[in-house]
């Protein structure tokens, strides 16, 4: 017998086993291509809700200091983008005025006309907040109401750190502003969201000035929102940040030379002394070989004079 009709009657024998086989096989490849194609049609949904959500937003550059906000009138003035708007970026919790319990992970964005223009609004909050719906259901609150809003106050040091801060009254503030607008399926602003996912967005859009002001912090942003110019050299907004056009100041940093680091080391003591016979109140401040070139120094002055 040749090898052929001994596979088929091979098969033929034991064809309840495997037909089992083939069925398993059938319904384990239906099973696969099925998670497939909803995997990707998944992956597409999400997709195109994110960029829906971003509105006009191609690029966004979060940091985790805060820096100048003129970054993003240079950005647009150099062609790095269409339109650059400076935003301030927080976490916070907003709770109805008199009320303890409230909704925690709401984002707060600080932002002037330059973001509403981009999403065509007549109107912007002016001394007030406006709510996405979803915050404002969740707090039963309308237009006219007063929010709190639990801000944690910015740090050059982390709270997590050794030097951190660990006082709550040193680390949070509660302020209380009235909602000037609750924003409505139709709202694009209602839908935008920096975050990916699926759950409605839970933000307070706030003018970017009162924010600044409350945050003792005019003049300084933490985020810049852009879209992209037609035509740049550049892809990234990161990829700029280390050049010219951010000074020392926007990390966080301070230039001293030997003038400044001698002026620091006085302020810090108090007033110069005067007459010389009052250099003794430096005794124990400061060397006393550094305290005798000041007395030698202030009477070579006295001599010339």
């Amino acid at each position: 017998m040749s090898l052929s009709p001994l596979l088929l009657r091979n098969l033929l024998f034991h064809w309840r086993g495997n037909s089992a086989v083939l069925l398993g096989v059938v319904v384990g490849a239906a099973v696969l291509t099925g998670a497939l194609l909803v995997g990707d049609s998944l992956r597409g949904s999400l997709r195109d809700l994110t960029l829906q959500r971003l509105g006009w937003v191609d690029e966004t550059l979060v940091a985790p200091r805060f820096f100048h906000e003129g970054l993003a009138e240079e950005l647009s003035s150099v062609g790095l983008a269409e339109r650059a708007a400076p935003a301030v970026l927080l976490r916070a919790t907003v709770r109805r005025k008199g009320e303890a319990r409230g909704v925690r992970g709401v984002t707060v964005l600080g932002v002037d006309e330059r973001f509403w223009d981009g999403f065509h609004e007549g109107r912007r909050p002016e001394k007030g907040a406006w709510l996405t719906r979803t915050v404002a259901d969740a707090l039963n609150v309308k237009e006219g109401d007063s929010v709190s809003l639990v801000l944690q106050k910015p740090s050059a040091i982390p709270r997590e750190s050794l030097l951190g801060q660990r006082d709550d009254k040193d680390l949070v503030q509660t302020w209380t502003l009235p909602v000037e607008r609750v924003l409505t399926d139709s709202d694009a602003a209602d839908h935008f969201s920096l975050r990916p996912g699926l759950d409605a967005p839970r933000t307070a859009f706030l003018p970017l000035a009162l924010l600044q002001k409350e945050l003792k912090l005019d003049g300084r942003v933490n985020a810049i929102l852009a879209q992209q110019a037609p035509v740049s050299y550049y892809s990234e907004l990161n990829w700029i940040m280390p050049r010219p056009l951010v000074d020392l100041d926007d990390w966080g940093l301070t230039l001293l030379g030997p003038d400044d680091r001698v002026r620091v080391l006085f302020d810090k003591f108090g007033p110069a002394p005067t007459p010389l016979l009052h250099f003794n109140q430096w005794n124990g401040l400061l060397a006393s070989s550094v305290v005798k070139d000041i007395k030698q120094v202030k009477e070579d002055q006295l001599k010339k004079v």
